[in-house]
């Protein structure tokens, strides 16, 4: 059963509220991500005026808080979405009320959500689909968990040992130099994350003023509980790859990584993996999350995993309304005996509200979707 609601924005939480909110998360495994922490919504809300915090008391008064950005219409989104790779809300222990209550109670009709972490289950009929995401569970030492992981993948990192000999025998000097502070080599990390997404003719969310401003304050925090580390590679002194990635609460999340054409045979960003997880004591990290995707080899990895979820919460009022009436035209496109060509209003869809959720402002979606046409047509 709820309780007392309110809604702020960010930098109005008190000092007492960040510290229980910090609690719960530490409380809950699942919720102890550095993409809930109060600090990355302080971060985020630098540069996003439309940043707001909602809290939540029970009629216990066990408390709750959700990170978002408030639209009109009664429409929501999680803080940072798209660039934020956990969502949800953060609870203490006994927390009561169902979510979509309190989201509804908050005038939240709609909420598209992309990597919603669900613990209690309450947001599953809300869901398209879900992704793993990789934990690797570092509380024993580095040296045991290469030995537990290598009892199941001997060939695997066999192979990687060879690769790190091999660059040493043909480069000299290789090493992994982590919590770098060189806003150069950061500089190096986002031109290669440019590059890869002009050849994939993705949309370059580098690019985009609010994102590159989240990453460049997250990268400067002072937040002795919240800090963004970047580490990286070098082959014979060359930088080779490099990665930025979120620490909170002993839990390290791969956020943005990339590396040099040159060194794609290498497996730089591997080897960059494993050295991270070699210094991992030195940096406080008791746990790294690689992420969703790509699990043909974040499987060698992995020591568990948690689900992460997509899909629209929908309630009541005009947002929900409209986001009906598009579902229901994409469901039935789809039903029809259109072949690829029924699939297409959803995937157009899709795309769209990706784009809105990058570019809050209208005339840039505009932009940003005539943009996407282009690289479509020219591809």
């Amino acid at each position: 059963m709820l309780g007392k609601l309110c809604i702020c924005e960010p930098n109005e939480l008190s000092a007492s509220d960040k510290k229980r909110w910090v609690a719960a998360q530490q409380q809950n495994p699942a919720l102890n991500s550095p993409f809930l922490h109060p600090e990355f919504a302080t971060i985020t809300a630098r540069r996003r005026r439309d940043a707001r915090i909602l809290i939540a008391d029970d009629h216990l008064r066990n408390r709750s808080w959700f990170a978002f950005h408030r639209l009109a219409g009664g429409l929501a989104r999680p803080i940072a979405a798209p660039v934020s790779d956990y969502q949800g809300l953060v609870f203490e222990p006994g927390f009561s009320a169902n979510f979509a209550e309190v989201l509804q109670e908050a005038g939240i009709g709609a909420m598209p959500f992309c990597a919603l972490v669900d613990p209690n289950g309450q947001i599953t009929e809300h869901q398209t689909h879900s992704e793993s995401s990789y934990l690797l569970d570092l509380s024993k030492g580095p040296e045991q968990y290469f030995t537990e992981q290598q009892k199941q993948y001997r060939k695997y990192f066999k192979k990687m040992r060879q690769r790190a000999r091999a660059d040493i025998r043909d480069h000299g000097n290789c090493e992994v130099i982590t919590d770098i502070k060189d806003q150069q080599v950061l500089e190096t990390l986002f031109n290669w994350k440019h590059q890869q997404f002009s050849r994939t003719k993705k949309l370059d969310v580098l690019n985009i003023p609010w994102i590159h401003s989240l990453l460049q304050n997250a990268y400067a925090s002072k937040n002795p509980g919240f800090r963004a580390v970047l580490s990286g590679y070098k082959i014979g002194g060359k930088w080779a790859a490099a990665e930025l990635g979120l620490l909170a609460g002993g839990v390290y999340h791969s956020w943005i990584a990339a590396y040099d054409d040159e060194y794609g045979r290498n497996s730089p960003g591997l080897l960059l993996l494993h050295g991270i997880i070699e210094q991992a004591p030195a940096l406080g990290i008791k746990q790294i999350d690689i992420g969703t995707g790509h699990d043909h080899y974040k499987k060698y990895y992995a020591s568990s995993s948690v689900e992460l979820g997509s899909g629209c919460l929908l309630g009541t009022g005009a947002a929900a309304k409209k986001r009906k009436t598009l579902f229901k035209v994409c469901d039935t496109m789809a039903g029809l005996p259109f072949g690829k060509l029924g699939k297409l209003p959803g995937k157009l869809a899709g795309s769209l509200d990706y784009i809105a959720a990058c570019h809050p402002a209208k005339k840039d979606q505009i932009q940003a979707f005539g943009d996407g046409i282009l690289r479509k047509i020219i591809s």
